[in-house]
This record gives C-alpha cells, structure tokens and sequence, in this order.
C-alpha cells in the first residue's frame, strides 16, 4: 500500500471516529447517573461528566454537532467551541455555531482564535460578566506521573497566572548553574510557594517496611495521596517525622483487632486508613485523609466496628452508599463488592502495603 493509499485509510478511519464520538455522546445523553457511566466505561468520575457536558453542549451546537455525526469534526474541536461558549446564554450559543459552518477545516487552534473573536461579537457586554464566573471556577489540581513525579495545575485567572509565570521565568534566568531550564523553573516554584522562611504546615504520611528503612531491601514506600514511591525517598521522608508501627500477615496486609462502639476508636481509624489508603469505590483514588471511615454493613443493621467492615469513602460515594442507590458490601476475605442502580457488579481488593514475604 503506497503513502497515499495509507493516508486516504487514515483520513476515513478519522471521519469513523467521530462519527463514533458522537453515538458515545448521544448514549451519554441519555444515561442520568455519570457513576454509572464511569463503572461502565472505565473513565475517571470527571471524565464521565465531562462526556454528560457535552452531550448537553450539541443541543446549544446543532451545526458542530452535525459535522461530527458525518464524521467531519471530531470531539477535540468540538470541546474547543463547547469550552468557548459554555458562559454565553443557549440562542447566544447557536449565533456562535451558526457562524461555524467551515469549522471542519479548520484546526483546534484556528477554531479557538475564531470562536473568542465570534463570543465577542455575539456579547460585546457580557466580557466581565463571564470573567467572573470562570473566576469561580478557579482551582489547583494535582495529578501523579510515572517516575516519582506529578503535574501540579492551576486554573486562574490570565493576568495572575501571567504574573507568576513570568516572575518564576525571571527568578529562573538568575540562576547559574548546570541545572536544565525547566528544573530552575520546578525549583523557583517550589521554594517562591513554600519560602524558606516559612513553617511548612501540611503532613506528608508514608508507608514504609522495616526492611527497607534499614536499607536491607529497596521495597518502594508508598505517601497518601501520591501512591508509590522509590525507596530513598522514602527513607528520607520518614526520617523527617514520627514513626508509627504496624503488624502485617505474611503477604503484606495489615492485622488488625475488632471493635463493638459504632465510632471507631482512633487506633482503629488509623489502621483502616493504613490498609486502604484510597477511597473503596472501584477506580476512584481519593486519598483516606479526605474520606469518611464507614461500615460496609451498618451499624443499626448489626455491622460491627471492627476493621473487616469499616473502610473510607470519599464524600460523593459515601452519600451514593449512605442514600441506597450504590450497595456495597465487603466479605470476610477483603473482597469489596459495589453494585449500581443498573445492575453491574464492579469488585476491588485493597493493594498489600508490604511485598509478600518470600516462599
């Protein structure tokens, strides 16, 4: 097959794509419950309500939305337009779309610079306004990456953001060294946003074996909230703080006593946080420190306070469980069972904290 016969397969896989793209928006409209979508798709919760976002956005975009559905705009360029819009009121919104007839020739980076020009157009007025509301929606998000690292985002506002991007930038160029520019720019960050000179007030909690801090084994650690980690730091991290002791069987899992109070007693919470680190919903990864410790079986229904039935649940599951519409149950072997209004049966187990002891 020569170069433009592979082209021309690549162009027409391209238009089924986005064909496909939208029938996946369409089912989306139609499903209310995003967690369901999320279970059944394998996708982040957010990802799952993002699909639900859009869906909503081709009643506002019937033109883009057309396009996709003959495979000529695929969902990237379709967000685009969505994100653009999505301060403006519905007809202002179909102004837009109407204006966006070549939009399938275009890239995403032609299509933002046309449809800001287009927002302005359709609501000269309304600048302020909108900028407002996307200041409410400013956040700092944190997500892990491979090899120790994580990307920190924040969504702010421009001006802001272009005022600490540029001081960083000059911090940077101060520096004579051998390190790589984007090191000094990661190094000034860190050091302008914690300051030398000021106390550090968050707690970092790492798991560690025994093993390891005496440098007998390389087992890697593992920090709440950001997952594994290689052996040095986690010596070093544990050097820096108050230990804390915990027994585990003989392929890693923690032991533990059971309890008869409803609350569980502090003792108790720790070790379940221990064990689990992370919320038990399948594919959600809310760390212990922001979850609830819950009974799978409740208390009134004659479950105990012992650690085989207590586990965390961030706030969104524990109000899915608490209300009945998501049951959950977790058996005497650590197998966790989560049920949907729909029917489907998702199970995880909690990951052992300590590799297995050798046979």
């Amino acid at each position: 097959m020569g170069q433009r016969e592979i082209a021309e397969r690549m162009l027409e896989a391209w238009k089924r794509l986005a064909s496909v793209e939208f029938d996946l928006l369409c089912c989306a409209a139609e499903l209310d419950d995003p967690h369901e979508i999320a279970l059944l798709l394998r996708i982040p919760l957010g990802r799952a309500k993002k699909l639900q976002e859009q869906a909503a956005a081709m009643g506002r975009l019937p033109q883009l939305a057309a396009l996709m559905r003959d495979g000529l705009l695929d969902l990237d360029r379709f967000e685009v337009v969505r994100k653009l819009t999505e301060n403006l009121d519905s007809e202002q919104a179909r102004r837009v779309d109407a204006q966006l007839a070549g939009a399938a020739e275009s890239n995403s980076k032609e299509l933002k610079v046309e449809v800001a020009r287009l927002v302005c157009l359709v609501d000269p007025l309304g600048a302020e306004i909108r900028h407002v509301r996307a200041v409410k929606r400013s956040e700092v998000r944190y997500r892990s990456m491979p090899d120790g690292m994580a990307e920190l985002t924040a969504h702010l506002d421009a001006v802001r953001a272009r005022q600490v991007f540029d001081q960083i930038n000059v911090d940077a160029e101060s520096l004579d060294d051998d390190r790589s520019w984007g090191e000094k720019q990661a190094d000034v960050f860190v050091d302008r946003l914690l300051g030398s000179g000021r106390p550090v007030t968050v707690r970092t909690d790492v798991t560690v074996s025994a093993t390891t801090l005496l440098g007998l084994t390389s087992e890697p650690g593992y920090v709440a909230g950001v997952g594994p980690v290689e052996a040095n730091t986690a010596r070093e991290i544990a050097a820096q703080g108050d230990w804390r002791k915990v027994l585990t069987d003989e392929v890693g899992m923690p032991i533990g006593v059971g309890r008869k109070r409803c609350r569980p007693p502090r003792v108790l919470r720790e070790f379940v946080m221990v064990r689990d680190r992370v919320c038990q919903a399948p594919g959600c990864l809310r760390p212990v420190k922001e979850c609830q410790i819950d009974h799978a079986r409740g208390f009134a229904s004659g479950g105990e306070t012992e650690e085989r039935n207590l586990g965390p649940f961030c706030d969104v599951h524990h109000c899915l469980k608490t209300i009945g519409r998501y049951r959950f149950t977790r058996g005497a072997d650590g197998v966790r069972r989560w049920i949907t209004p729909l029917g489907f049966e998702y199970e995880t187990r909690a990951k052992a904290i300590a590799e297995p002891d050798p046979p």
